[in-house]
């Protein structure tokens, strides 16, 4: 059974639900209280219409750029602090993501999340340290429950549309922005706007952000002080092109590029299986490792967006070409062992993708636009990932005790290739890119049945084809000695003795993925929707197996039915907004991580997973005549996530730390896993916030905030080891701002995870235990913004 919460945060949630918190967008506050910055309007295209957020029949997050900086958001993995029921962790430096209890286990380069990103309707492809900083952006919507009919693949648990920033009309804007924090973080932000002629307009952004090592890694007993260090980089630049009044052309270019030193710093904090010898070490910010480690990826966006508006109908077309590849030698320590046990690295591991949508969309002058808005069009998507070279180091030891786990073939060559290896370490060598074609087609219209009843019919259909190419095992010959680095970042494959070359045919699947909704306004402050949707992941190829030929991995589609309600109360107030829903997902996918599936992962499927829950936002003015700077903002979800059907589970076992299930080496049975929670799903979280502004007349305008986030204990892994399970945890936060408007400048002072709270960002179990990484500590620092 998980931990249950305790008292305090029970009375936390009480006040939560009973009159505290929200994350909506306030549209129709009264005039003398705009001035906070927690009560801006956001108009949000969900339905790939401009519509008032609290008109929408899908529940949703919906933060323009104001409350963005007001909650001290900087990336998208912060967005978890503010939303109950979103889940940000990090698996050997990708950011896996759930949403009410939906998700994936599976990351890499050739894997999709189940929670869709998208930047200016551009679909974001996962890659290493994706986490999508936030620049200047217009808004962020955070949209629940399945969203395939329009967003597509991949959205299986919802979709997160970030839209950046629009030009001025006229004249120009833009703004600086520099923090200073401890572990020597430097935040650095420009942005600059102009229109060039009353046709022309162009943006430049550029953000960076750079800091100390957190966690510091000693190797062989020697601390690494010079050891690599977090940082991003972007560059964006934006150029809109106007032909008359009803033609439109951006086009967007963006070069990002991102280190993560601290979330690849693990220890193994219950050794078992194959590390014999080892010590368990603590959670600490010192991290026992024998090898160095660091991933870095570069990123690069190109895109255009065409549009025209016709009298009656809009056309949109939105094309993309992106491109990242992790660089330089990304290393892991894979036991998490200050033992020179197992390790892997990589060189190139590309993802490509390139998108193109054709969008028709109804104007006001459309035939029945008194009743009906739609929007139609056509997706294709070419792309794909995986890894170029990637390499396992082993041990002598480990090397030759794996050979007695194999029979055959590939058991006999690996036996007459390693048994004189007495004294060098042995390399494994494998390879795999899954190839991407994907074609849909998709329509969603809304219907005025009544003057206060709708109804949203939509679908789409999707036929996709992938591949798997340049798939292989190769052992590096161990007779000659360790290879150079040059060769291994190379094409050179002189040393190498190839195992096996796998080809298998291409995968092709057709998927459906409805929408039905309904929603009545019982009058102008209050709507109640009901909702029916599909989102599905395609089937693929698991990529990396040393040991035996890639196998399937099924198609994902999940189901969810939603019953909300959106209200604006007292004299618009307070704004509460509350959804229940029931989900199930057929064919979940799950992942074992272990030396047999190539060490890094391999994905496999459960039968089923059922996921219930109730959640709850409100923003509230307790005093808007007396205190109209007074807010109080957060949100609270209940969410029961578990395995309804998983009967053959693969983990390890609670004792002995030794493998089962298909594919274990040990040969030991699969296990029943029904019944067992859905990974990375709390089942209780909060958030609560209190942002006072403070009215100084000529002198400008404070700004006080404190905030605080709680989240019940979950498991990381399928199996519900208590081994790899995060305790419940709460998170408090402060900010203070001073804004001057007549010069432009905002002054912030802040101070994140204020006890100094100890929870994972990452934590995974394979063949030598569990390791995890800590998450931040406390940080603090000073901003400076200047507006002009």
């Amino acid at each position: 059974m998980k931990e249950t919460y305790s008292n305090f945060s029970k009375s936390i949630s009480c006040a939560v639900i009973l009159g505290a918190s929200g994350l909506a967008s306030i549209s129709s506050f009264a005039e003398p209280n705009n001035r906070n910055r927690m009560l801006e309007e956001v108009v949000v295209t969900a339905q790939k219409r401009e519509e008032n957020s609290q008109d929408v029949p899908i529940t949703m997050a919906a933060l323009g750029s104001e409350k963005l900086e007001a909650f001290g958001i900087e990336q998208t993995a912060d967005l978890e602090k503010i939303i109950p029921g979103l889940t940000f962790t990090q698996q050997y430096g990708y950011t896996v993501i759930y949403l009410r209890g939906v998700g994936s286990e599976s990351f890499l380069p050739n894997s999709e999340p189940s929670i869709a990103s998208y930047v200016d309707g551009i679909n974001i492809a996962s890659a290493h340290g994706k986490s999508d900083a936030v620049g200047p952006v217009e808004r962020i919507e955070v949209l629940k429950g399945p969203q395939g009919t329009l967003y597509g693949r991949s959205a299986t648990g919802g979709a997160i549309n970030i839209i950046s920033k629009s030009l001025p009309a006229e004249g120009y804007e833009g703004f600086i922005n520099y923090g200073a924090g401890n572990y020597d973080d430097r935040h650095a932000q420009g942005y600059f706007a102009a229109a060039l002629t009353n046709s022309t307009g162009v943006s430049f952004s550029y953000y960076k952000d750079q800091r100390d090592n957190i966690n510091v890694r000693a190797v062989n007993g020697v601390v690494q002080h010079g050891d690599k260090e977090d940082f991003s980089e972007s560059y964006r630049v934006k150029l809109i092109q106007d032909f008359g009044d009803n033609i439109r052309i951006t086009g967007i270019a963006q070069k990002t590029d991102v280190q993560l030193a601290d979330a690849d710093k693990k220890v193994n904090i219950r050794p078992a299986g194959l590390s014999i010898g080892a010590q368990a070490q603590q959670p600490s910010r010192l991290v026992e490792n024998d090898k160095e480690g660091q991933m870095r990826t570069d990123a690069e966006l190109y895109g255009l967006i065409f549009e025209w508006e016709f009298d009656a109908v809009a056309l949109k077309f939105v094309y993309s070409d992106q491109e990242s590849l992790t660089y330089d030698r990304t290393t892991t320590d894979y036991d998490g062992t200050s033992l020179n046990k197992v390790s892997f690295f990589t060189y190139n591991e590309p993802v490509f993708q390139k998108t193109y949508e054709f969008q028709l969309s109804s104007t006001e002058n459309s035939w029945m636009s008194d009743k009906l808005t739609w929007v139609a069009g056509y997706y294709h998507l070419e792309g794909g990932g995986g890894f170029e070279r990637i390499f396992f180091e082993l041990s002598p030891e480990l090397a030759s005790g794996l050979v007695t786990g194999f029979a055959g073939s590939v058991g006999d060559l690996l036996n007459d290739l390693l048994s004189p290896v007495t004294n060098t370490s042995v390399y494994l060598e494998a390879g795999g890119k899954i190839t991407i074609d994907s074609d849909s087609i998709f329509a969603e219209a809304t219907y005025s049945l009544t003057p206060s009843l709708n109804l949203t019919l939509g679908a789409r259909y999707q036929e996709e084809t992938r591949g798997l190419i340049n798939s292989y095992f190769d052992i590096v010959n161990p007779i000659f000695g360790t290879p150079t680095e040059e060769y291994f970042d190379s094409d050179d494959r002189s040393r190498n003795i190839r195992v096996g070359t796998f080809n298998k045919p291409e995968l092709e699947d057709v998927s459906v993925a409805p929408r039905v909704a309904l929603q009545w306004f019982a009058s102008d402050d209050v709507q109640v929707y009901s909702s029916i949707a599909k989102g599905f992941k395609s089937q693929t190829y698991n990529i990396l197996n040393f040991f035996s030929e890639p196998d399937e991995v099924d198609k994902s589609e999940t189901t969810s039915l939603e019953i909300g309600f959106k209200s604006d109360l007292l004299d618009s107030t307070l704004r509460l907004n509350g959804a229940v829903f029931n989900t199930i997902t057929k064919n979940p996918i799950s992942a074992f991580v272990g030396l047999t599936s190539g060490g890094v992962v391999n994905y496999f499927n459960a039968k089923e997973s059922t996921t219930k829950g109730v959640e709850v936002d409100l923003l509230f003015q307790p005093m808007a005549n007396l205190n109209p700077g007074l807010v109080v903002s957060g949100g609270a979800s209940y969410i029961e996530a578990e395995f309804s059907d998983f009967k053959d589970g693969r983990g390890y076992d609670e004792d002995t730390g030794l493998a089962y299930g298909p594919g274990a080496l040990t040969l030991l049975a699969e296990r029943d896993f029904t019944g067992n929670d859905v990974p990375r799903t709390p089942t209780f979280s909060s958030n609560i916030a209190i942002n006072q502004g403070i009215e100084l007349g000529d002198f400008g305008y404070i700004e006080l905030a404190v905030d605080y986030a709680f989240k019940d204990s979950f498991y990381y892994t399928a199996s519900n080891t208590p081994h790899a399970e995060q305790a419940q945890y709460e998170l408090y936060g402060a900010r203070m701002s001073w804004m001057y408007e007549p010069k432009g400048i905002t002054l912030t002072a802040y101070v994140n995870n204020i006890k100094d709270e100890d929870y994972y960002v990452a934590m995974v179990e394979n063949d030598f235990g569990v390791s995890a990484a800590l998450a931040p500590p406390r940080l603090y620092g000073a901003k400076i913004k200047i507006d002009f």
